[in-house]
């Protein structure tokens, strides 16, 4: 607390230091002024403290750090005894100061291609040659967000796009912005949102990583191709590329990836390994459920914090219609930064994601109190923010040289400490005017012998509490005058206070005075250093952690069992069929033996199968459970260069639900919006592990190539009349100059290789494409392709176009009229996974009978049942029993058609899709005859781990209902003052089907919903 009779030094330095840098325009400059802020206590970095010093400044700079008394002769002395100096606070994502905006158009159809203008790069979204200092102007409206919560540098950039461009950092001083950058070529910033671009790729999550991943690979193409312009012997000529160019080396910038939610914050983090990029993620505030894996990835996060609203429960049963995942984050929330804190990982915080920027400091003092030290919060605000926004050397600590930046406080901010005001670049910016808060504490004044406290505060303007009464203060210097209730006189007195003098005068109505006695209360005992965290203050949460943070999440993931389970009927799917009161063995992941009356080795459960059935897990060869951000790239005719194992959700209880229902590995397939679509990705239903550890390792890669109505849009509107093809007859086209394409690519790389060194150097290289490398694969045979189709003429067109080409077609998927064709299908070795009873949803499936399967399977046709539905994937048992009924099919070949024939199909039957001494353990234990509608099953193992247990999901069950009870007796015991938070914004992902026209991003991002209603549309 300042003292009064520093009140007048104080006075004359604010008379100094503030002043306003455009008051005058002269020829001669002033003299740099040199200011020392005295007596104050010296944050400065975290953990350094100096408890009485002096900094002297010069300029815009640091000049020294004082310890004794030894100010330089003519230094303007600034008295701050009782005060804490801080460096001021950066925020490294922030929009400051950018007003631009790209040009909009209004479109009614799809837009494929935009104009090239200035070198600017083939996609809309990518604006990587943009250096936002070329656009930044200060904002002192907008930047007063920022400086009334103690900050005093921001980096910037337009939040717009994929490639955003380079940032920019600034000053939040007043003056011109030539003044004010830090660091014109600042951070890159990255973001999986295409934003305001009109063109219509990507539309999905996977078309824009897919969009990044061949953007930095052009990046490096272009940049190495350059210096070969010079060359005589060049071939070839290199187009200007101007955000190629803006990228420059990759791998010597440093990128900033917008992460909206814990999974792309995953895959942000892949990518950027995989460039070798260096870098930070924009956190999300749920790192807490994915704290193990965000470690492991090691970059460092910037944290907003935006925490939720608590959940509305204040009306009897809405609290059934709440998720417990978001019950949950709500209690968590404001732990995030402790969770960080105890795993090591660094982090910046940052004011984006707080729609009202002054609850910035409440949510910040919220997660001290959950447990946050003090140390890491001023280093997320000071030298972590500094370093993500390579400016270390020069801002974020009180350090000789470093850039005259500081936050002063009274108090502790961290608790209940008041920002006192700000210096920018050596010049202050007073938040609260000094007279005033050199006045404010505690006191107590005697009214007719009767002492009373009083209470001086600054909120908006100084207040005077007395009693339980209190009123605004209105004067300047430390003479000061109010009205207001005071005990043991007669109703509102004129009050007069001179705060030097510590005295003061009740006015009466009728005239009469009483004079009063102020005594100013020292309340400046050493009371600075950080309390350690209590357990209560660290951790008193009511809801469980699981991974996924969801209803079902598991605690911990099951172990390898090793389980002898006896007298059941076991369904081999091998050539031994059904074996009646047989023994299975399973350890290490593996069956060890199948067989009767098998002895129990030692330490393993023995499970009672009287009554019971023991199958292979279900395999699904066609599924889209589990995805993020779409199922389609439908946005060009071959898009084969997206990978649905980019977009796994490992979070999706589509994964839970089926694995209770005996499926333990699925196919993840593209849509059907194109001829040629995306990458597949084969899954185990691993349920608890994350997104990689969902995957199938070994498994043959595949490749979603189209037929039919959906990939000549046939149903998308009026608006999808202009992409080619538009008839069957240009599928094959489109298809097969994709082939053509992928030749002449493998052509010219083999031919450039096989150059010597020297004419490599001269010669431009040939450009990477990703889209073609992947229909290459299919040429080459190393991608299977598993084709979405119908009608006969075009399955025999397909059969026809890859014996031309040479590959051979692992499965026909839908293939409803696969039984015109069996014998060609036979023929050529093509497998085909049909529906077990689906017709006439579409005009293509007229012509769709109950019998396909059988008919198809009588030929020779390895047949397989599929799902297609994130539902009917649950009760494929059931699908498969069908063609018992239909066409007397054997229940031996019925279950075949979802276990070991599907395996072969995805080419795992090695490993898996049937019982047999030596493969993995991938098994269901069922209550009854698994192709019977009453069937249940009662654990699921995959690779020996029991992933479901139908005892322990009753349980999970129980405790569920108990925990949100809990966290909703938490909710209802609190004041409303402490519901208060951000709207949760979780984004819910539709269920995806085979034709969802989805656009995942942008100012456009809709569901527009599938291109025929049918229940799981295909």
């Amino acid at each position: 607390m300042i003292n009064n009779n520093n009140l007048a030094v104080l006075l004359i330095g604010l008379t100094l230091v503030a002043t306003d840098s455009h008051a005058k325009t002269l020829l001669t400059s002033d003299p740099t002024p040199l200011i020392a802020l005295q007596g104050a206590k010296l944050h400065l970095a975290p953990g350094q403290i100096l408890e009485q010093g002096t900094l002297l400044i010069e300029g815009n700079r640091i000049k020294a750090v004082l310890t004794g008394n030894d100010i330089p002769a003519g230094a303007r002395v600034v008295e701050m005894a009782g005060l804490d100096i801080y460096p001021g606070f950066i925020d490294p994502f922030t929009q400051y100061g950018i007003s631009f905006d790209y040009p909009t158009e209004t479109k009614s159809t799809p837009v494929y291609e935009i104009k090239r203008i200035g070198g600017n790069a083939a996609n809309g979204a990518v604006h990587a040659e943009k250096q936002w200092s070329q656009y930044f102007a200060p904002d002192n409206e907008a930047a007063s967000s920022w400086i009334n919560s103690g900050f005093t540098s921001v980096q910037s950039a337009k939040l717009d796009g994929i490639f955003r461009g380079q940032g920019v950092h600034v000053s939040l001083a007043d003056k011109i912005a030539n003044d004010l950058v830090y660091r014109a070529q600042g951070n890159h910033y990255l973001s999986f949102d295409k934003g305001s671009s009109a063109q219509d790729y990507p539309s999905s999550l996977m078309g824009a990583m897919a969009l990044i991943r061949q953007t930095f690979m052009d990046a490096a193409w272009y940049n190495e191709n350059r210096s070969k312009l010079s060359a005589a012997a060049s071939a070839g000529q290199l187009e200007f590329n101007a955000a190629l160019q803006g990228l420059g080396n990759t791998q010597a910038q440093y990128f900033i990836f917008d992460t909206p939610d814990l999974n792309n914050q995953q895959r942000a983090s892949a990518l950027m390994h995989e460039f070798k990029l260096t870098g930070a993620l924009l956190g999300n505030g749920r790192e807490y459920a994915r704290i193990d894996e965000i470690k492991a990835k090691g970059y460092p996060l910037i944290l907003p914090l935006n925490f939720p609203a608590a959940p509305d429960v204040s009306q009897p049963g809405r609290e059934y219609q709440l998720k417990l995942a978001d019950l949950r984050h709500w209690e968590r929330a404001a732990g995030n930064g402790q969770a960080l804190e105890q795993a090591g990982i660094g982090f910046a915080l940052t004011l984006h994601g707080i729609e009202d920027k002054k609850d910035f400091w409440p949510r910040l003092q919220k997660a001290i109190k959950a447990g946050l030290s003090e140390q890491t919060a001023l280093a997320a605000l000071t030298t972590q923010a500094a370093s993500i926004a390579g400016i270390a050397d020069t801002a974020g600590k009180l350090s000789p040289g470093f850039v005259a930046d500081l936050a002063i406080y009274q108090g502790n901010p961290f608790s209940d400490g008041k920002l006192v005001s700000v210096f920018l670049q050596g010049q202050e910016k007073v938040i609260v005017p000094r007279e005033q808060l050199a006045v404010t504490g505690d006191y107590t004044v005697t009214i007719n012998g009767q002492t009373v406290p009083v209470e001086v505060s600054y909120d908006q303007g100084l207040k005077l509490k007395v009693a339980d009464k209190s009123a605004l203060l209105t004067g300047t210097g430390s003479a000061f005058t109010t009205r207001i209730e005071l005990p043991g006189l007669d109703g509102k007195p004129r009050l007069t206070l001179d705060f030097h003098a510590l005295k003061a005068v009740a006015y009466a109505n009728d005239g009469s005075q009483t004079p009063l006695m102020l005594v100013k209360i020292d309340n400046n005992s050493d009371t600075d250093s950080e309390p350690a965290v209590s357990e209560a203050r660290a951790s008193s949460y009511v809801g469980k952690l699981t991974f996924p943070n969801v209803a079902f999440g598991r605690e911990s993931l099951p172990e390898q069992d090793k389980v002898h389970i006896q007298g059941a009927t076991v369904w081999t799917s091998e050539s031994q069929g059904m074996l009646e009161n047989a023994d299975i063995i399973i350890s290490k992941g593996k069956i060890l033996s199948i067989g009767t009356d098998l002895m129990t080795p030692p330490g393993y459960q023995r499970i009672d199968g009287t009554g019971k059935h023991v199958t292979a897990g279900i395999v699904d060869e066609h599924s889209h459970i589990a995805l993020n951000g779409g199922t389609n790239e439908g946005t060009d005719a071959v898009t084969s260069e997206v990978r649905i194992g980019d977009v796994l959700d490992p979070e999706d209880v589509s994964l839970y639900r089926s694995l209770a229902g005996g499926v333990t590995t699925a196919q993840l397939l593209h849509g059907s919006a194109n001829p040629i679509g995306g990458q597949s990705q084969l899954i185990k239903l691993r349920w608890g592990e994350n997104a990689e550890d969902l995957k199938y390792q070994g498994a043959p890669a595949s490749i979603k190539f189209a037929l039919g109505e959906n990939v000549k849009q046939s149903n998308w509107g009026d608006e999808f009349t202009i992409r080619f093809p538009q008839s069957r007859m240009g599928v094959e086209s489109v298809m097969a100059d994709a082939f053509d394409a992928a030749r002449e690519y493998q052509r010219d790389i083999k031919a450039f290789n096989a150059l010597d060194k020297r004419s490599r150097a001269e010669r431009i290289s040939p450009r990477p494409n990703l889209r073609l490398e992947a229909v290459a694969e299919v040429l080459d045979k190393g991608r299977d392709v598993h084709i979405h189709s119908y009608v006969q003429s075009e399955i025999l067109m397909f059969l026809r176009l890859a014996e031309t080409y040479g590959f051979k077609v692992k499965a026909f998927t839908h293939v409803l009229e696969g039984y015109k064709v069996a014998k060609e299908l036979a023929a050529h070795g093509a497998g085909a996974s049909t529906f077990s009873d689906w017709w006439a949803y579409k005009f293509e499936v007229y012509d769709a009978i109950v019998q396909n399967a059988c008919l198809m399977h009588q030929a020779g046709v390895l047949t397989s049942l599929n799902s297609d539905s994130f539902e009917m994937q649950r009760r494929l048992n059931q699908e498969a029993a069908k063609s018992m009924m239909y066409c007397d099919m054997s229940a031996e070949d019925a279950w075949k058609m979802i276990t070991i024939n599907p395996a072969k199909q995805l080419g795992i039957d090695k490993e898996t899709g049937s019982l047999k001494e030596g493969k993995v353990a991938d098994l269901v234990l069922w209550d009854a005859n698994p192709l019977s509608v009453y069937a249940r099953t009662e654990a699921v193992w995959i690779d020996g781990k029991r992933f479901y247990d139908r005892e322990t999901d009753k349980q999970m069950q129980a405790a569920q209902a108990s925990e949100r009870q809990a966290l909703v007796a938490k909710i209802l015991s609190l004041d409303e003052s402490e519901k208060t938070g951000e709207k949760s914004e979780q984004k819910q992902e539709p269920l995806w089907h085979c034709d969802s026209h989805y656009i995942a991003f942008g100012t456009r991002a809709t569901h527009l919903g599938n291109q025929h209603q049918h229940q799981g549309a295909h």
